[in-house]
């Protein structure tokens, strides 16, 4: 989109931060929800590494599986904060969707910019306050330093494009609503995958071999555990790189699909 295209869409990315600020009480009880969350996460974990016959598993060492699976935690509150789905699904319920698409403006690049905002909010009251806790978490419980500012630049580079990509699987997920009149299925179908696959519960090293070879020719590693692996400074410069040109290149692809 050229300069003059996207300001008219600013509008929208201001509502998704508004509409993100108007329940800061709910997402003050998300977060704590969270934080609660990160040091069951832990004590999960120690847990499971005390009693285990090595101290790598599946690859991992307990402060590699903590850090991983914390982050990832984190990660998803910015990444899964695309309100695509639902915007579509509320629009084809209440019978709006038929005056968003003779709009003069785009109706996919509507929903990216209300997402956008959406995903500004969520850095604001959900992401910085839980990194300044898993930091503090990471630091006193397995001695882990806090990224370097260039490995910061790098993550969110990554996360924004994972952002991305998470909302046109939401968007190509959501016209489907129009079919099958079943959000609610749709929506459960579409958590678990997405989260499963995308690394977000577990890393792809604990999944089988057949399916990482699948997960190569998907998105879904694209969206959580990519961006994470960037953070943790498990990756070369050479494979960061590598990381976010396939993330641009899931974004063209996804795109080109949302608006066929």
């Amino acid at each position: 989109m050229r300069l003059r295209s996207i300001k008219k869409y600013t509008a929208f990315t201001k509502g998704g931060i508004l509409s993100g600020f108007a329940y800061k009480f709910s997402a003050f009880g998300w977060l704590l929800g969270d934080i609660i969350s990160l040091f069951i996460l832990y004590f999960l974990w120690t847990a499971i590494y005390k009693n285990a016959t090595s101290d790598i598993i599946n690859g991992m060492t307990f402060k590699e599986m903590v850090s991983y699976l914390i982050y990832a935690r984190i990660a998803t509150t910015l990444v899964f904060s695309s309100a695509s789905f639902w915007i579509i699904g509320e629009d084809i319920y209440e019978g709006g969707i038929s005056i968003s698409l003779i709009r003069p403006l785009n109706y996919r690049n509507q929903l990216l910019a209300i997402s956008f905002g959406n995903f500004i909010s969520a850095l604001i009251l959900m992401f910085i306050p839980l990194m300044i806790v898993s930091s503090i978490l990471l630091h006193f419980t397995v001695g882990l330093t806090v990224p370097s500012l260039l490995t910061i630049i790098l993550f969110f580079i990554s996360a924004v494009f994972s952002f991305i990509i998470a909302d046109c699987l939401n968007f190509l997920i959501g016209e489907l609503v129009l079919f099958t009149n079943a959000m609610f299925g749709l929506m459960l179908i579409k958590n678990i995958t997405m989260s499963f696959l995308s690394g977000s519960l577990l890393p792809s090293s604990f999944f089988p071999n057949w399916l990482n070879t699948a997960l190569k020719f998907l998105p879904f590693q694209s969206m959580v555990e990519k961006p994470i692996m960037i953070l943790m400074n498990k990756l070369s410069v050479t494979e960061t790189l590598v990381a976010i040109a396939i993330q641009i290149l899931w974004v063209i692809i996804l795109n080109m699909c949302c608006t066929l």
